[in-house]
C-alpha cells in the first residue's frame, strides 16, 4: 500500500473503530462502538443468560447508532 500513499489498515475490528473515529464517522463515541466490539465477542464467547441480556441492553443504541454511521457514510436518509 505504501506506493499508492495510502496507509495501511488493520484488519480488526478495534483497530477499523478508531480510524473511523479519527474521521469523524460516528455520532457517538469511539468508546461505545468498542464497547459493542467487546460485547459482540463476550457473547460469542459466553453462552450465559446473563452475558446475554447484558448485550441485549445495548442493541437500541447500537441499532440508533448503525444508521446514524449508514447516513453519515451514504449522505442519504435510513429508510
Amino acid at each position: 500500500m505504501e506506493e499508492s500513499g495510502l496507509p495501511d489498515v488493520p484488519n480488526s475490528p478495534k483497530p477499523i473503530l478508531k480510524l473511523a473515529g479519527q474521521n469523524d464517522l460516528f455520532t457517538s463515541s469511539v468508546e461505545q462502538w468498542l464497547k459493542y466490539a467487546d460485547a459482540r465477542t463476550g457473547a460469542a464467547q459466553d453462552y450465559s443468560g446473563e452475558k446475554a441480556a447484558e448485550t441485549l441492553t445495548m442493541t437500541d443504541n447500537f441499532i440508533s447508532d448503525a444508521i446514524a454511521l449508514h447516513e453519515t457514510m451514504t449522505g442519504a436518509a435510513w429508510k
